[in-house]
This record gives structure tokens, C-alpha cells and sequence, in this order.
């Protein structure tokens, strides 16, 4: 380079072309940057877009709600009605905006370096059994056909992260069957098996309208969505797609992609899997009862437990699970009850409810650790939260923040807790032929559990308040079946079942006492116990009903919306007491009483 008067330089050819690749590489990096911006600034448009449109749903539908209750000229049944179309929209325009919430925080989550991969054992065919009846619901409902092709010959018995293989399933077929106007949508599952590991092969072939060639290399980015004239109409953030390709990365998969623009489209996810056996698919035993197979039951002898739960359903159903593990299993109904069990015996793991009366489990657990000296045998011993509180995150707020051990969700299957048992103690493997029953399969307090009896409620009449609303139709409807398979056999279920009439005055006179007094704190904590035992028991709607119920006490306590959720708690009582005596009613006629 050589300079000249008025600051004028002569560049020789090679630095000349160095500097012209040194522009243009800056003005790529300035597109790239522009790109990214204006694909950052497209998806918080969409995301206003997709956030405002169900909000603006779910505001119109509680007007309309508001305005039907307030017609003074409308009948009880025609309100009803109403209110229950009403609330399908709301259901609806509220489980999209979960979806976005969910996308957005996995996300996030990802590109933070933040998210875990959780491998536990599982069974595919188990997994495909839960997932693809909702594939063909969703199917049908756009009039498209759906089928599903699995070679059963694959191992079915493996380790991974369960919950996010579902998700990667069930973001590629939802989407295929979202951008599919008419035609079929098929699955197929094969696969590859090595020495310790097999990879599934999961193909979804769709009838739909295809991707143009120049949009193959973006389907996968963050913040892109693939939008035409053809696509504007679907729902959603455009995160599904790049979250599969995320989650295969953590898990060493991967995904491909084959489309003919206007014919349709065929993605391939290949997702490696521990092998934990050589049982196939084929040899799945549906979920009948506890004992399917040696690998997922065990014994744990000469084990104790403590189970604390002041709920009654709960404490049977954990009694008889861990009675038929062949572990000493102790019971008690209220956290100040736990405190004196924890200070006399030794105990292998612990149980703790979350929400009780008076003393929750976290009260529980901060009691023990401020005064180690008075219940030092049990310092060093796992303390386990049972919870009906399974949003994402929540296992991580208890353990990290209030101290737990571990985290179970209720209601818990009885593999689950032969899982987490596993966790803390080495266990035998049972046989699976001769399944070990305790005294107290029929759900009654005996031995040292007898003195807690009369805190777990007697038995007595229905409290006569009537059936389900006018209009409501089948609404309470029980699944036996599922009710059946959560608490393990037929058995077990009919003790569950008498444990939930058992208390059902006692709990129709607090239900009562609390709404008449405003007492919503002790009014949530019950429904949120009659939550997770009708959960238990296959109550769903009626578990649903609860849910609403307790999310409204909870942000009324939290200070939020009062007059709203004071309304709505104060107005819903008299649907809700006769839905549980109507749910109550259906099980005695159920079990013939």
C-alpha cells in the first residue's frame, strides 16, 4: 500500500481483494443480523397474533357467560346450555394458548443450554397405545384418514426420556395433520437394533399441501415459520418443528424431510434408545394390573415406609401398592401426626403430601430440618413430595427450593413408584405370578394406623344433595377402566373406591362449612384432595370440575381478580356438591351397593 498527499492511498491488487472480501464478509454478517431481527420481530408479531386471538376468545365467551347467567327471561336448563357451548370455546382458545406458552418456554429452555434430557425405562408400544387414539381423534375431526404401521418384531422395552419422545411424536403428526386439508396421514415405526441400543425409525407420510424447495433449509430454524397463502389459517407458533430437531440433537437423533410441493410430505425421526431387553413389542402385556413383567416389580423386604396423606383414597391406594411390594407401610393423615411418627421410628423413605390442613408437607419437612437433634434418626432419610401439582418445573421448585428428595405426581401408577423406590433401595425381582396381598387391601386402618382412623372419616349415608346440574348430561361420567389400570388391579380399585364413599359425608359437610364461612383456604385444600383422588378412581371430569375450582380459590387467596373468582367460587358450590354426590352415587350403583 502506498500512500499519497490528501490522505489518498494506492492499494496493490492483493489488498485489494482483501478488502473487498473483508466488505462483503461484513455486509453478510449484517444480512445475517437483519435476517435474524426480522425473524425475531416476525415471530413476536405472530405471537401477538397467536396469544391475542384465543385471550380475546376466552374475554368474549366469559362476557357471554356473565350476560346468559344475568337473563332473567332464560330458563336454568337453556343458561346451562349455553354456557356449556361457551365454555368449549374457552377450553379450546385455553389449550392453545398452553401450547404457545409450552413452545415458547422449550425453547427458550434449549437455546439456553438449560434443558435436560431425563432417560428412565419405558415401553414403546405402551407409549404408541396412549398417543395414537388422540392422533386419530384429531384426524377424524378434519375428516382425514389415519393409520398406524409398527413392526411389532422391534424391542419394545428400552431407556429414554419418555415425555420427550412423545412430544417429538406428537409435534410431527399434529403437524402433518394440521397443514392437510384432505387425504390420510400415516405413521410408521421401524427400526434398527445394535448391541445395547436400538434406533427407532418414525416416519409420518401426509396428503398435504407440501413445502417449496427454497423453504426445505429453513423448516428447522428458531423464530421461521413457513408461511404462503396457503398457510395462514393454521394455529400455532411455528416452534414445533425446530423444537423436534432440538430434542433429537440432545438425544444424538435426527430428522429428515422429503416433500413434493402440493402432494405432500414424509419426516423420518430417528431416535437412539437404551435396549433393556430383548422383548418385543409384540410380547407388551397391556396395563391389567401391577404385575407385568419382573423388570418393573420388585420386593423390597424388610423395608419400612411413612406415608403421610390427608386424604383417605390416597393413603389406601399407597398402602396396598407398597403392601404388595412386601414393605412395612406406615400411615398417617396430617402433618403434625408425621412429626410424631418421624421422631420414634426409622423409616427408609418418606412420603409427604404437599397440601394438607394446618401443616403441609413442606411445613413438615422445614419443622424436621430446624430441629435435627429431636428427629436425628430420620435426618439422613429420602423425602419424597407427593404432589397433584405436575406443571413443568415443579419437581425442580420442591427439591431446590423446599429440600425434597424426590417428587412423585398423584395420582401415581404403581410402576411409578417401583421406579422411584428403585431410586433409593436395591429391590428383588418379583414373581410376577403370585402377587403378594395385604391385610389391608380393603382400605381399613389396622395395627399402628388404627389410632388415625377417626381422622380419615366413617362411613355414612350420601348427603342427599342431588344429582348433577340440569343439562349436564353424562358430564360426570366415570372411567372404570383407567380407574382400574392407575390403581393397579380390580381389587385394589374396589378398596380405593370404599375408601372415597367412606368420607363422602364428611367431606359434603366441609365443603359446605367452609363455602358458608369464606373459609376458601381449607375449601381449596379439600378440592384439591377430591382432585387427585377422582383422578384415581377415573373421575376425570369430575377431577377437571375440581381443578377449575381450586385454580380459582388459589388466585383469589394470591390476591387476584377477587371479585371475579369470589364470584365464581361462592356461585359454583351448589354444581359442584351435586357433582360429587352425583360421581359418589354412579360408583355405589357401579360397585351395587
Amino acid at each position: 500500500m502506498e500512500e499519497l498527499s490528501e490522505g489518498k492511498v494506492i492499494l496493490t491488487k492483493e489488498e485489494y481483494l482483501q478488502l473487498l472480501a473483508s466488505n462483503e464478509r461484513m455486509q453478510d454478517a449484517e444480512r445475517r443480523a437483519n435476517a435474524a431481527n426480522k425473524a425475531k420481530s416476525d415471530f413476536l408479531s405472530s405471537m401477538s397474533h397467536e396469544i391475542r386471538t384465543p385471550m380475546n376468545t376466552v374475554l368474549g365467551m366469559n362476557e357471554l357467560i356473565r350476560m346468559t347467567l344475568g337473563d332473567a327471561e332464560m330458563s336454568i336448563g337453556e343458561k346451562i346450555a349455553r354456557v356449556v357451548g361457551y365454555t368449549d370455546g374457552i377450553q379450546h382458545s385455553g389449550e392453545m394458548l398452553l401450547y404457545v406458552i409450552n413452545d415458547i418456554l422449550d425453547i427458550s429452555k434449549i437455546e439456553s443450554g438449560k434443558f435436560e434430557i431425563r432417560p428412565a425405562p419405558y415401553h414403546m408400544e405402551k407409549l404408541m397405545e396412549d398417543i395414537i387414539p388422540l392422533f386419530r381423534i384429531n384426524a377424524e375431526g378434519k375428516n382425514l384418514f389415519f393409520s398406524a404401521e409398527i413392526d411389532d418384531e422391534l424391542p419394545g422395552f428400552v431407556e429414554g426420556d419418555e415425555v420427550r419422545i412423545r412430544q417429538i411424536i406428537t409435534n410431527i403428526v399434529n403437524n402433518a395433520i394440521k397443514y392437510t386439508k384432505e387425504g390420510s396421514v400415516v405413521m410408521t415405526v421401524s427400526g434398527r437394533t445394535g448391541e445395547d441400543e436400538v434406533i427407532y425409525d418414525i416416519a409420518v407420510r401426509d396428503t398435504g399441501i407440501g413445502i417449496r424447495e427454497e423453504n426445505l433449509a429453513h423448516l428447522f430454524d428458531s423464530f421461521e415459520r413457513v408461511d404462503s397463502a396457503e398457510t395462514h389459517y393454521i394455529e400455532g407458533t411455528g416452534l414445533g418443528l425446530a423444537i423436534v430437531k432440538n430434542l433429537l440433537d440432545l438425544m444424538g437423533g435426527s430428522i429428515e424431510v422429503e416433500s413434493v410441493y402440493g402432494e405432500g410430505s414424509v419426516f423420518t425421526a430417528h431416535i437412539p434408545q437404551k435396549l433393556l431387553s430383548d422383548e418385543k413389542i409384540k410380547e407388551y402385556k397391556p396395563a391389567t394390573g401391577p404385575m407385568l413383567s419382573e423388570s418393573r416389580h420388585h420386593y423390597f423386604r424388610n423395608a419400612r415406609v411413612l406415608v403421610v396423606d390427608d386424604n383417605m383414597t390416597n393413603l389406601t391406594v399407597a398402602r396396598s401398592f407398597l403392601e404388595q411390594m412386601k414393605v412395612e407401610a406406615d400411615t398417617v393423615s396430617s402433618g403434625k401426626g408425621a412429626l410424631e411418627y418421624i421422631e420414634k421410628y426409622k423409616y427408609d423413605i418418606i412420603f409427604l403430601d404437599h397440601m394438607m390442613p394446618e401443616m403441609s408437607g413442606v411445613k413438615v419437612l422445614k419443622a424436621i430440618r430446624e430441629d435435627e437433634n429431636k428427629y436425628h434418626i430420620n435426618i439422613n432419610t429420602p423425602y419424597i413430595v407427593m404432589t397433584a401439582n405436575a406443571v413443568v418445573g415443579a419437581k425442580e421448585k420442591y427439591i431446590n427450593e423446599h429440600g425434597f428428595d424426590g417428587y412423585i405426581a398423584k395420582p401415581f401408577r404403581f410402576a411409578e413408584l417401583d421406579r422411584l423406590m428403585l431410586e433409593y433401595m436395591e429391590g428383588e425381582d418379583a414373581d410376577s405370578g403370585r402377587p403378594p396381598r395385604g391385610s389391608s387391601a380393603m382400605g381399613r386402618a389396622s395395627g399402628r394406623n388404627a389410632e388415625d382412623a377417626e381422622h380419615q372419616g366413617a362411613g355414612g349415608p350420601p348427603p342427599g344433595m342431588g344429582g348433577p346440574p340440569p343439562g349436564a348430561g353424562n358430564v360426570w361420567d366415570i372411567d372404570y377402566k383407567e380407574g382400574i389400570e392407575t390403581c393397579g388391579d380390580e381389587n385394589t380399585y374396589k378398596a380405593v373406591v370404599e375408601a372415597y364413599l367412606e368420607i363422602q359425608d364428611e367431606n359434603a359437610g366441609k365443603l359446605e362449612s367452609f363455602w358458608r364461612s369464606d373459609d376458601w383456604q381449607n375449601y381449596m385444600i379439600l378440592v384439591h384432595a377430591l382432585k387427585s383422588s377422582s383422578l384415581t378412581i377415573g373421575a376425570k371430569d369430575f377431577a377437571g370440575f375440581s381443578m377449575n375450582v381450586e385454580s380459582m380459590a388459589k388466585d383469589y387467596l394470591a390476591g387476584n381478580n377477587i371479585e371475579r373468582n369470589l364470584g365464581y367460587l361462592r356461585g359454583s358450590y351448589n354444581s359442584y356438591a351435586a357433582a360429587y354426590a352425583a360421581v359418589c352415587n354412579a360408583l355405589r350403583e357401579h360397585m351395587g351397593e
